[in-house]
């Protein structure tokens, strides 16, 4: 689905569209589950079939950067928007040092020691909802994609949607910024809050 659009973005007879670079930082929602080797009495049960099993949610930081290209003449209000970025999710904590209910002696738990490496691409919409594209103006934004490349084999897909601001500072030049609520689904629903940064050069 990204690849025609960016194929269409970059095609040499287009007249309008552009190019940009990106950085991006926030938080979000990671599900873990771990097990007690032992029941409320210390006693060790006798077959990993007993354990009890118990779940938590932590929220990690994350960040990374990459580029898009547009789709849309510079003085439009709707834009078109393919990304593709790389992302750092931070390492998970083990369970044992924040579950208050499990005696720490007893957790038993396999957990993310280490920073997650992804590579998502997204496609959507920059729309226009008050002020002028060829100055400052306040955007809707919405992407829809997948972080298709993970070190963990932990593919998902991802939808966003927040507000922004853009900024004209020269004729073919924009700065912005993006702030967007982002759910992640593998297996079930996480949540993120992303902030995107970056500068964007229009070919028209």
């Amino acid at each position: 689905m990204l690849l025609p659009v960016t194929l269409a973005l970059l095609t040499p007879t287009a007249e309008a569209g552009g190019v940009g670079v990106l950085a991006t930082g926030g938080m979000h929602t990671e599900k873990l589950y771990f097990y007690s080797d032992a029941d409320e009495n210390g006693n060790q049960y006798p077959s990993l079939a007993d354990y009890d099993q118990y779940e938590l949610s932590e929220t990690l930081g994350h960040g990374g950067g990459g580029f898009e290209f547009l789709l849309g003449d510079r003085d439009d209000k709707i834009v078109g928007v393919t990304r593709f970025y790389y992302l750092a999710d931070l390492p998970q904590t083990d369970p044992a040092g924040v579950t208050s209910e499990v005696d720490p002696a007893h957790v038993v738990a396999e957990y993310r020691d280490s920073v997650r490496h992804l590579g998502i691409g997204l496609i959507g919409l920059s729309w226009g909802i008050v002020g002028d594209p060829n100055g400052f103006q306040f955007n809707a934004v919405g992407h829809m994609g997948a972080a298709f490349l993970t070190t963990d084999h932990t593919e998902f897909l991802t939808v966003d949607i927040g507000p922004g601001v853009s900024y004209r500072v020269a004729r073919q030049m924009q700065i912005f910024a993006d702030a967007t609520y982002q759910m992640r689904y593998r297996k079930g629903f996480t949540h993120s809050g992303n902030v995107f940064v970056g500068a964007r050069y229009m070919f028209d």
